[in-house]
């Protein structure tokens, strides 16, 4: 009996864990795929097999490509940016480590990661408000003509970046912060008697020991970009004016939850995961070569 419950216990110990994968995880990841080659929308009892038609519906239609290309240029602007700024921040708190005020800067610098989304786009909406909001207040009493802000076609993207990398900078800043925090002190020391500056030490020496959360964070930036513009957007221009700011899993969450076409949607969930995937790939291939472990 002693012996049967030894074997039987690393399946009891992982059966819960592997049971929530398979029911929150690939189960609705195959519902999904299933989902995308239908002609139904939930609601009623017609079912129709519409194969590939979802997937050319969604590659053909203007508003998806605009919204991958909003992607795009999200990506292109807020994944440096969550990676590098929090970077500087995390080094000038380390440089502040003996101030009696570091704990201030650093719940300041971290506040807003806690907030909700909701709560963030409404604050951030009376701040880009263009009548009466406290930028363009700030702006007329130098001088300046206001701004329509989050309702100009041509400002609306670059106003959910500020709004997303204000909301999600202070977790990436934690990490970069812990991962400066555990480097060994005996480098700098050594470093220093070798007569190599500051910034020798930080690239050089530095920032290459840094290099699994380094990769950790390169990796889940991505995914924390395409999932937290949603509850941006949603709040702040609803994908407006025009498209103009929406995303791709904006576009997703609008066909699904908003006009229940679950079959065009779940083929631009295909799309989005077949891509993230590659990408993701890409990253470990190119990547994670240069990652040592210590």
């Amino acid at each position: 009996m002693r012996q049967f419950v030894k074997v039987l216990a690393p399946y009891l110990f992982a059966g819960p864990a592997v049971i929530a994968v398979l029911v929150f995880l690939y189960a609705p990841l195959l519902a999904s795929i299933g989902l995308s080659f239908l002609d139904w929308n939930l609601l009623s009892t017609d079912i129709g097999f519409a194969g590939l038609d979802n997937y050319k519906a969604a590659l053909g239609n203007p508003d998806f490509r605009l919204a991958g290309w909003n992607t795009l240029l999200y990506c292109i602007v807020l994944i440096p940016a969550e990676i590098v700024l929090p970077l500087g921040l995390a080094v000038l708190l380390h440089s502040a480590r003996k101030s009696p005020l570091r704990m201030i800067y650093q719940t300041s610098l971290f506040l807003p990661t806690i907030v909700a989304f909701s709560v963030a786009g409404v604050a951030w909406s009376w701040l880009f408000n263009p009548v009466n909001g406290l930028l363009n207040e700030v702006l007329s009493y130098f001088g300046f003509p206001r701004s329509k802000w989050h309702t100009d076609p041509d400002l609306a993207l670059f106003c959910v970046c500020v709004v997303t990398f204000w909301k999600t900078f202070g977790l990436n800043m934690l990490l970069w912060l812990a991962a400066i925090a555990n480097l060994p002190r005996e480098l700098r020391e050594a470093s220093q008697l070798d007569g190599a500056s500051a910034r020798q030490h930080f690239f050089d020496i530095s920032l290459p020991m840094m290099a699994p959360t380094a990769f950790f964070i390169s990796v889940t930036t991505l995914f924390h970009v395409l999932d937290d513009l949603v509850g941006v957007i949603d709040v702040l221009t609803h994908g407006g004016p025009a498209g103009q700011s929406s995303s791709v899993v904006y576009y997703l969450w609008q066909q699904g939850l908003q006009f229940f076409q679950f079959g065009p949607a779940s083929a631009v969930a295909v799309i989005i995961i077949v891509i993230v995937l590659a990408i993701t790939w890409l990253q470990f291939r190119v990547s994670e070569k240069r990652v040592h472990y210590g």
